[in-house]
């Protein structure tokens, strides 16, 4: 299926960044002849347009024209049915996805790092009262509800983090892997 574009918005595009038609087919991993035809008459397979938005890092919603499909379709393509009027909002929901993906991924890693740093207080901490203990600088009591605190709040954080990692992939819709 042929969707119309924005032709002069792609051209624009593409000088903007004095990139040549062949610069922009080898970055959009088309060929040159489909680069050219997209300019000239200003229709595109889905599958163009979604190279050409990544290439671009734009919302593939404004490479279309205001008539997204065409009204003769290229001979070898299907007719246009409920699913043909449809592309537009599906491939901008596949691009909206994969940006919520992304998105969860760097919460991911956020929770990541803050967990780490958190963890490297908590043994910076048990640094220091075992050292204060060992110089004998605290008695055998405090070192226990010390070394104790601690311990609680490091399994504490450990339960957060588990559940906010755990939040966060049901959210995003992330596998099983903690990246």
């Amino acid at each position: 299926m042929q969707l119309k574009i924005n032709a002069d918005k792609l051209k624009q595009l593409r000088e903007s960044r004095c990139w040549s038609q062949q610069q922009l087919a080898d970055m959009a991993g088309l060929s040159l002849r489909t680069v050219q035809r997209i300019e000239a008459k200003s229709v595109a397979s889905q599958e163009s347009i979604k190279c050409l938005g990544a290439v671009f890092d734009i919302a593939i919603t404004e490479l279309f024209a205001d008539n997204a499909l065409t009204d003769n379709p290229a001979p070898d393509s299907p007719q246009p049915d409920e699913e043909a009027i449809s592309a537009p909002s599906s491939i901008e929901n596949d691009h909206n996805k994969s940006l919520q993906t992304e998105q969860g991924k760097l919460e991911i890693r956020k929770l990541h790092i803050a967990f780490w740093i958190v963890l490297a207080s908590h043994l910076f901490g048990f640094y220091g009262i075992f050292s204060a203990f060992g110089e004998q600088r605290i008695d055998e009591s405090t070192f226990q509800l010390l070394k104790n605190t601690v311990s609680i709040a490091l399994v504490f954080s450990a339960i957060v983090f588990f559940f906010k990692h755990t939040r966060l992939k049901k959210k995003y819709g992330l596998g099983s892997s903690l990246l």
